[in-house]
């Protein structure tokens, strides 16, 4: 059950992060970004819930560039406060998208989230790792959702796994990052963000 847990989590975050409208201009280079909530210095914490039940919660920390992106720490605590799993993830911006490597070694960035998405844009990226082709559309720009956070508008991101059953509807505010996540037996929501 704890593989389970931390496969999701993982799973959350690789999936996490926006709401709001702007241009498809390009940044330059991987430690420039023009999303908002791409900046060093930004935490956002996210409660995780599975099967229903209280799984704890995220903390994410945007660092510093290391010449090949953002470096963002991420700490897992369970349901008591109790620190579980942390590592160090790369986040860069490459034209209108943010591009995560969940496992910080350069070998696959998925692209999680798109600036500026329109209603009915799609992308795709096929994971090396096992060949699942990953598909992201937007299937809504004006959501309203509220997390304990607060209230937000959202785009919404339909995102599916050619491996897996269930697909994930992702909550965008562009300005924010990602508000939440459902997953079907897992979600996650917005708890606190600076």
């Amino acid at each position: 059950m704890k593989k389970v847990i931390k496969l999701a989590l993982v799973i959350s975050f690789i999936s996490l992060m926006s709401c709001s409208n702007s241009d498809d201009s390009a940044a330059t280079g991987s430690c420039s970004s023009d999303i908002p909530f791409v900046q060093p210095g930004k935490t956002f914490t996210v409660k995780v819930t599975q099967f229903g039940f209280d799984a704890g919660t995220i903390k994410f920390d945007i660092g510093n560039c290391n010449g090949s992106g953002f470096l963002v720490t991420r700490q897992a605590y369970d349901a008591t406060g109790t620190a579980t799993t942390s590592g160090t993830d790369l986040w860069k911006q490459e034209g209108a998208f943010l591009l995560t490597d969940s496992n910080n070694n350069g070998d696959y960035f998925s692209k999680i989230y798109k600036k500026g998405a329109a209603l009915g844009d799609t992308w795709q990226i096929t994971r090396p790792t096992d060949g699942a082709v990953i598909t992201h559309e937007v299937i809504d720009i004006d959501s309203l959702i509220t997390v304990p956070a607060g209230t937000f508008h959202c785009k919404v991101f339909k995102y599916v796994n050619s491996e897996t059953i269930n697909d994930s509807y992702i909550f965008w505010n562009d300005e924010i990052g990602q508000v939440k996540e459902d997953a079907g037996f897992f979600t996650t929501e917005l708890q606190s963000y600076n």
